[in-house]
């Protein structure tokens, strides 16, 4: 039989921990001392004296008064237990507090956070809380906030999953930018949690509701100045992945023709972060051309280019993990009167009408949460605004072309020497607005390409305000009131005498073709002017006397 020992292996491992550590002549510890190793390697000696102390008390040994639970389990034991483990967080979840503003008053902003946490722990041999704490935050280095902790529950030890709630209240902004930037767009980072707490345990006659051999202890006791320091390792949003729907525009009551006109973009996010971002609320975006693209080495936030339109979130706007559902934003174009912004909005429109994706940042205004607004603010994200195909409409402006002309005539002067090279003619035209907002047109200049070749020109004159052509929101075939000037060049005579050929009537001719418009339109919608250029492509062409105009 094992001899009983007369003091638990506990009280003596601590008493032998606590033992003054000598020095050298000046007061200064030695390098390479026993003595220092002793100090250093103290948590784990701590632990493996609470393991003796388990060991010892389960051998039949009388078990400790409540009184003596803090030798049975002491605050060498439980900072051991506390320094040695690692903390996975699972998931962060912000929301609004009940009530920010007292905070917001004092220059501070507080938002509440909960943190799925996932550990595991050594056996306490009894039910063991984190106390009420002040944690200080910090990033890189940095201090940025403190969480004032809620109790947590950490069970007796081993694995566990519990939750870490409290209040975030942020009083370093700059340092808290810092972080938001990263949550947005690193693939992972880490943040240091710094905190004297308390630890307080349950034992078995005290409330401890978990195994029996998990309840070692009896009493109840309350270790405070435990220090609780610990680097948490947190994923990004990575860019958020932005996805876009063609935007659409929508006629606002107006005391100008074409007016401002409401802008609507449905867009979705994918969030493989830690963090969901409850009460968003409604969130003010700016979105700009993309000045860097197609070379992206450039942060998206120093590749500003034209403000192209000023939208905002439904309220109550949230972002979950994973794949957001598609959320609906608002807005309005807000181009300035300068030729190069026009020129960029005009770019924009050219690719969404061309079904070519258009490079655009979105970047953050603010929000009506004091906490997101200072953290995501200036935040910018790439996206890529898609082409019109997507919406199945025919985005030309010019459908049909019906030219004054009397075909033997002009295959007869063309074929003359002494006439020259071009012929003057004049044709009407049939419009199409392919928005969903009022579209005036102001001028129109075109190449007109038969089969690729050049073989004429045409040249709406600039029209004023009250002259400009008015398209009704998604109008098709608008036949202008006027015919308009086109020349025919016989530079590359085969191919203007095939389309003269294609044009006659039946059984000379098709009596219709196609041809493409490399054009320059002058429009006004959603209350700015961009200039239009692009390809109308497969325009019908055809005789004005044989057709329905006749």
């Amino acid at each position: 039989r094992r001899p009983r020992l007369s003091t638990p292996p506990s009280i003596l491992a601590v008493t032998m921990i606590a033992q003054p550590v000598p020095t050298e002549a000046d007061g200064s510890a030695p390098r390479h001392s026993r003595a220092s190793g002793v100090r250093r390697l103290a948590p784990v000696l701590a632990l493996l004296a609470g393991a003796g102390a388990f060991a010892y008390y389960g051998t039949g040994a009388t078990a400790p008064s409540p009184s003596d639970i803090k030798l049975a389990i002491g605050k060498p034991f439980v900072q051991g237990i506390i320094a040695l483990f690692e903390l996975k967080v699972d998931q962060i979840t912000l929301q609004k507090p009940e009530s920010q503003w007292s905070h917001f008053a004092l220059d501070l902003i507080a938002f509440d956070l909960k943190m799925d946490i996932h550990m595991e722990l050594l056996f306490f041999g009894a039910q063991a809380t984190l106390a009420s704490a002040e944690i200080d935050l910090m990033f890189r280095g940095e201090r940025f906030g403190t969480l004032s902790t809620l109790p947590c529950p950490l069970g007796g030890g081993g694995k566990i999953k519990t939750q870490m709630a409290g209040r975030l209240v942020v009083d370093d902004v700059a340092v808290f930018q810092k972080i938001a930037r990263a949550v947005v767009h690193e693939d992972e980072f880490t943040v240091e949690l710094y905190s004297t707490l308390a630890v307080e345990l349950r034992g078995s006659d005290n409330g401890c509701l978990l195994r029996s051999e998990m309840c070692k202890t009896v009493g109840s006791a309350r270790i405070p100045g435990v220090t609780f320091a610990k680097s948490v390792t947190l994923r990004g949003a990575q860019g958020f992945a932005v996805d876009m729907r063609p935007l659409q525009l929508t006629d606002l009551p107006s005391f100008e023709p074409a007016g401002k006109a409401l802008i609507s973009l449905e867009a979705r996010v994918y969030n493989p972060s830690t963090f969901v971002f409850r009460d968003l609320d409604v969130f003010s975006i700016d979105v700009y051309t993309d000045d860097s693209w197609p070379k992206t080495e450039k942060p998206a936030a120093d590749s500003l280019g034209v403000k192209f339109v000023a939208v905002n979130t439904e309220s109550g706007f949230w972002i979950g993990r994973g794949n957001s559902s598609w959320f609906e934003v608002q807005g309005f174009l807000e181009v300035p009167e300068r030729e190069y912004d026009l020129v960029k909005t005009a770019d924009v429109f050219n690719h969404f009408l061309t079904n070519r994706k258009t490079p655009l940042i979105a970047s953050i205004a603010g929000s009506s949460q004091p906490f997101y607004s200072a953290a995501a603010k200036g935040v910018a994200l790439r996206a890529f605004l898609p082409g019109m195909s997507e919406q199945g409409k025919n985005s030309n402006i010019v459908q049909r072309a019906y030219i004054d002309l009397d075909v033997p005539v002009a295959v007869a002067s063309l074929l003359n020497p002494m006439s020259g090279a071009t012929l003057h003619q004049y044709l009407y035209v049939s419009l199409s607005n392919p928005f969903d907002a009022t579209l005036y047109v102001f001028g129109l200049e075109a190449e007109v390409l038969f089969n690729g070749v050049h073989v004429g020109q045409v040249e709406l004159k600039k029209l004023s305000l009250d002259e400009a052509i008015v398209l009704p929101p998604n109008a098709h075939d608008y036949l202008t009131p006027n015919a308009y000037p086109i020349e025919l060049h016989a530079l590359e005579l085969p191919s203007l005498l095939q389309l003269l050929h294609e044009i006659a009537p039946a059984p000379a001719g098709k009596g219709i073709t196609e041809v493409d418009l490399n054009a320059r339109i002058h429009v006004r919608v959603g209350g700015a002017e961009p200039i239009l250029v692009y390809m109308q492509h497969n325009v019908s062409a055809q005789l004005k006397q044989f057709s329905s105009l006749a």
